[in-house]
């Protein structure tokens, strides 16, 4: 028996921490105590304000109030079940979808249950972000090819930032970064991004066009999670380019001109959901991705410095800090970007 402390959502703007008593692991179970968990602006700021649509789906039954919010953490195995698959043991450094939460207990078969052995030269601070990372990594992987072609990314929140830096890792190149916030901006140069554009400073295809010398990029990834972005990232790409969607659009668009914004041109746009994308129907890509996959590669990158997170953690937080730093990545986007909740 566990006692763990777990920072919930009770209702629309208002946050609390929570203690529970979590039981060893039956055969099929896995104990992990966190080190850290990572916020994942989007998703947990649409619960946060009562706006993600899931909280009115009966249907989605672990979408209510009070919400475990968080689905990306790093720590260590504290016990293990005798049928649990993995050849995990007590002590062991792992990456995990945890909640915020200091303990968590994972059952096989439910879709949160994945877990990933760290290297030791990987701290858990910079683990914890792997799972969140995912989902800005698919632009790289619905791309398909991406070494020296250009990119763009429209929208530098946390995924926006794993977009443009996966697409850093992969090879592509140049990769532009765009966004109002200054301090997103130069987020992305310090992780490598060749150039940035403020929408504010004038038009933006205009300042894009310019940086790369031709008609629009090869690759543009849309992070904003903006329904009405889509038609502005489709007129970045250059003919025949592809548009990837990343962000959650939660909406609908109110204008999209499909014969001569992308029927004309040939452009391709598709989604890139990070757990919908490696769903093992989804055969089109290239290179036989799924989830497993996908996790190992950005812990090797994480690991190796390949994957940059310069500039990216601006706040490290306790679990009753928790709604001020919704409330910052709410209505302070000048200082609030990459999130860390410290459990240890």
């Amino acid at each position: 028996m566990v006692r763990a402390r777990q920072a919930v959502i009770t209702e629309p703007f208002k946050t609390t921490v929570r203690e529970v008593e979590i039981p060893d692991p039956a055969p099929n179970q896995i104990l992990i105590g966190a080190e850290y968990s990572a916020i994942s602006a989007g998703t947990e700021l649409a619960v946060y304000t009562g706006t993600h649509q899931w909280l009115k789906d009966p249907a989605m039954p672990d979408w209510k109030f009070p919400f475990r919010s968080g689905y990306s953490a790093a720590g260590r195995v504290l016990k293990v079940g005798k049928d649990f698959p993995g050849g995990f043991a007590e002590g062991d450094r792992v990456s995990f979808p945890g909640n915020h939460a200091s303990a968590e207990l994972l059952t096989v078969g439910h879709e949160r249950c994945r877990v990933w052995k760290i290297p030791d030269n990987l701290s858990f601070d910079k683990a914890a972000i792997a799972c969140i990372s995912r989902y800005g990594m698919g632009v790289s992987v619905r791309a398909g090819l991406t070494v020296g072609r250009s990119a763009a990314v429209l929208g530098l929140g946390i995924i926006g930032q794993f977009s443009l830096r996966c697409l850093l890792a992969a090879g592509a190149g140049p990769v532009v970064g765009i966004d109002a916030v200054k301090m997103r901006r130069d987020a992305a140069l310090a992780a490598g991004a060749d150039h940035v554009i403020d929408p504010t400073a004038g038009d933006i295809k205009q300042q894009l066009n310019a940086f790369l010398g031709t008609k629009g990029a090869e690759i543009v990834g849309d992070a904003t999670g903006v329904p009405d972005a889509i038609p502005t990232a489709m007129s970045l790409a250059g003919d025949a380019g592809q548009v990837v969607v990343v962000g959650s659009p939660r909406g609908k668009a109110k204008e999209v001109n499909f014969y001569d914004d992308l029927h004309r041109r040939y452009i391709e746009v598709t989604g890139a959901h990070g757990n919908m994308l490696f769903e093992p129907a989804h055969t089109r890509l290239a290179g036989a991705w799924d989830i497993d996959k996908a996790q190992k590669w950005l812990i090797r990158q994480l690991a190796a410095g390949r994957l940059s997170l310069a500039g990216l953690v601006t706040h490290t937080i306790t679990p009753e800090q928790l709604g001020d730093a919704y409330e910052g990545l709410l209505k302070d986007k000048d200082n609030y970007l990459g999130v860390l909740m410290k459990w240890v």
